[in-house]
């Protein structure tokens, strides 16, 4: 199995590092990483001081390059508050970045960073993993590799000429449908849909449930936090809610700290606020059920399945990736109306918790490493049949079928 270089580039605005486990996007780059290097490939992990990268990868196959420090961070987005090394209460208010506004002086230094260190080492059939899409484009137009590829799209925006990784069959239908309206469209063999990755030891399994719901994550109405509100008030039970950015008022109403659009009056929930994998990994596992309700069109919404790894059902929606993810009655629910969720969430204590765990560990990075392996080396042949025309892409079988076929859920 040949092995690769990756070039990953990670994100301006905060170290790579476990601490901020309320960033998805952070911990699937450090979990990349891992599986990559854990598969025997070479990675080069481009961030800022503070990462804590080489720690949790732990391989020789691991080179980490600095892009920029914590200064340039504070100084783009921080308010002067030295308590945090980021700038600010990051635990209390949202992350700050600059995707969709004019780049700041920190995104210009790692922009640059990167192309100059890239190209002092690239290889013509090195990857460049670009983990933001659009947003990384500058670095993948001074860079010119073949192989420049966007390994877990969860968002809207991603790049023409880019190889696409998507985290559901939802976002990539979604995503060429966008780009091409009122059209019929065809799909590309080297697109594929690869799933969300989780570390197993972030969880522990609930064999038996507590007496309380759960809802995590950010404190905005899109996210479902008023109907987790609603249907737990109806069935008279208590509702844990955790995750960055809350605040309690004077009057006992729950809101938001940054660009509130709900109060939730008082009710049978409790605010924990930010919680870090220990804390979160107790919450999960016990219980009853864990809301996702989310208004939006979700692209993965890893929740569901870290609340499943800890054998919590998921309550979900009935719309974008949830259908994909969710079997009603088994992994727990999707649903409509509040008599939907109330219904729902009181038959949560009735589900095989051993069973929505065993189901949900196909999420394991163990297991979608290998999605990552066949996708790469496919890639890899790509890139071959473009220097000779005696030389296959998609038509290539090889004499002997690799071992890694065998260890794909397909």
């Amino acid at each position: 199995m040949k092995k690769f270089t990756f070039h990953l580039v990670s994100l301006v605005h905060l170290p790579q590092s476990r601490k901020y486990t309320s960033c998805a996007f952070t911990q699937k780059n450090l979990k990349l990483a891992r599986m990559l290097t854990s598969l025997g490939h070479e990675v080069y992990f481009y961030g800022s001081e503070g990462s804590d990268v080489e720690e949790y990868v732990n391989s020789d196959k691991l080179h980490f390059v600095q892009t920029h420090t914590l200064s340039d961070i504070r100084k783009s987005w921080g308010d002067g508050d030295n308590r945090f090394e980021i700038g600010y209460d990051w635990q209390n208010t949202d992350f700050r970045h600059d995707f969709n506004t004019e780049k700041t002086e920190a995104t210009k230094k790692f922009y640059q960073s990167c192309v100059d260190n890239i190209n002092k080492v690239k290889k013509p059939d090195d990857f460049l993993l670009l983990t933001m899409g659009s947003y990384q484009t500058p670095i993948r137009d001074e860079v010119k590799l073949f192989l420049n590829c966007e390994p877990g799209i969860g968002y809207r925006g991603s790049v023409p000429g880019n190889f696409k990784a998507f985290e559901s069959a939802y976002i990539q239908n979604f995503s060429y449908g966008s780009a091409h309206p009122y059209e019929s469209v065809n799909g590309s063999y080297y697109d594929r849909v690869i799933p969300n990755y989780f570390d197993p030891d972030d969880f522990e399994f609930g064999g038996t449930a507590g007496d309380y719901y759960l809802y995590i994550g950010r404190m905005i109405k899109r996210k479902g936090i008023l109907t987790a509100a609603l249907a737990c008030n109806q069935l008279g039970k208590k509702l844990i809610l955790v995750g960055q950015g809350g605040v309690v008022l004077p009057n006992g109403n729950l809101t938001a700290t940054t660009n509130p659009d709900f109060e939730l009056p008082p009710g049978t929930w409790e605010y924990k606020g930010f919680a870090g994998i220990p804390e979160r990994k107790k919450l999960m596992s016990g219980a009853i059920g864990t809301f996702i309700a989310t208004e939006y069109l979700e692209c993965f919404g890893g929740t569901n399945v870290e609340a499943r790894l800890s054998g919590s059902p998921a309550i979900t929606t009935d719309f974008a990736v949830f259908p994909e993810l969710i079997t009603n009655g088994i992994d727990g629910y999707r649903c409509n109306t509040l008599n939907d969720f109330v219904w729902a969430a009181d038959q949560c204590k009735n589900l095989d918790r051993g069973l929505i765990r065993k189901r949900a560990e196909r999420f394991l990075m163990n297991e979608v490493r290998w999605d990552f392996e066949r996708w790469f080396q496919d890639l890899h042949q790509v890139y071959l049949s473009t220097l000779g025309t005696g030389i296959k892409g998609w038509h290539y079988i090889p004499e002997v079928q690799p071992n890694w076929r065998e260890k794909i859920t397909w």
